[in-house]
């Protein structure tokens, strides 16, 4: 195990938790061994982790009268491209590298992990209750397994050289506050088309920093600067201040309609 990633989850006491982490391996620097030595590191140290496993390309466009108000929905300029459309596969390795990175796509390829069924927005883990949290997700309750890790007395969320903007849990603590999730469309492997629940715009969630803050523990790992959360503390704080102020996760952007429609509670049934 690489002696500096040993130190820092243990000194944060992270030994046997769940933890719950986003990532970008490229704020450590060089790091032997990559993204597997850093989960291995976890693994070895007897803690389950959980990613987001995101798999962007497996969405549809809304079905043919499936229209629903306030859905934080805009179809793209030119419409759905079919050529970019790839059916989810539960037992894959696919994953939306770019946006998830390099941590979640090498847990994908290891033995043991569990992966949700969401094909928008799986979560996959390894380690001791992996397939019990995985196994918490559906279509429309994809939170689910964050749910399961709220409840987690040693339960942990883990930015590792990212901002709250990657922050998934966030978007609980958004449907915890009242907001209806979002509805979206997937295609699987066997052929279904299915509805899902999805979560809103993450871009203003820096703005929930200092709600958070004095449950923030931060450290310097490498080059990679760690902000770490007791998981369930961090939903209670997020949802509070969502509560409080429905604008505060707003991004820049006005006319961003994910933003407005959340705001606005969500979906309208």
């Amino acid at each position: 195990m690489h002696p500096q990633l040993v130190q820092a989850i243990q000194a944060l006491g992270l030994v046997d938790g769940v933890v719950c982490l986003h990532s970008s391996l490229k704020s450590f620097g060089r790091l032997d061994g990559g993204a597997g030595t850093l989960i291995r590191a976890f693994l070895d140290l007897g803690c389950t982790l959980v990613v987001p496993a995101f798999t962007y390309a497996c969405a549809l466009p809304p079905p043919p009268g499936r229209d629903i108000r306030q859905n934080g929905w805009a179809a793209a300029p030119g419409g759905f491209d079919p050529q970019d459309f790839v059916p989810y596969d539960q037992n894959s390795a696919m994953v939306s590298r770019e946006d998830m990175g390099a941590i979640p796509a090498r847990l994908l390829q290891m033995d043991g992990r569990a992966r949700g069924i969401h094909p928008l927005n799986s979560f996959a883990a390894l380690g001791p209750l992996a397939h019990e949290l995985v196994a918490a997700q559906t279509l429309l309750d994809v939170y689910g397994p964050l749910k399961a890790l709220a409840a987690h007395p040693r339960a942990w969320l883990v930015l590792a050289g990212v901002d709250l903007t990657k922050a998934t849990p966030i978007h609980l603590a958004e449907e915890l506050s009242g907001r209806r999730l979002f509805r979206r469309w997937a295609g699987t492997v066997d052929g279904r088309i299915q509805e899902v629940a999805v979560g809103s715009c993450s871009e203003g969630f820096n703005r929930l920093a200092p709600s958070v803050q004095s449950i923030e523990t931060r450290m310097t790992v490498g080059k990679s600067e760690w902000r770490v959360y007791p998981f369930g503390a961090f939903i209670d704080a997020a949802t509070g201040a969502i509560v409080q102020d429905q604008n505060i996760t707003h991004c820049d952007y006005p006319d961003c309609v994910r933003c407005n429609d959340a705001v606005r509670g969500g979906p309208l049934p």
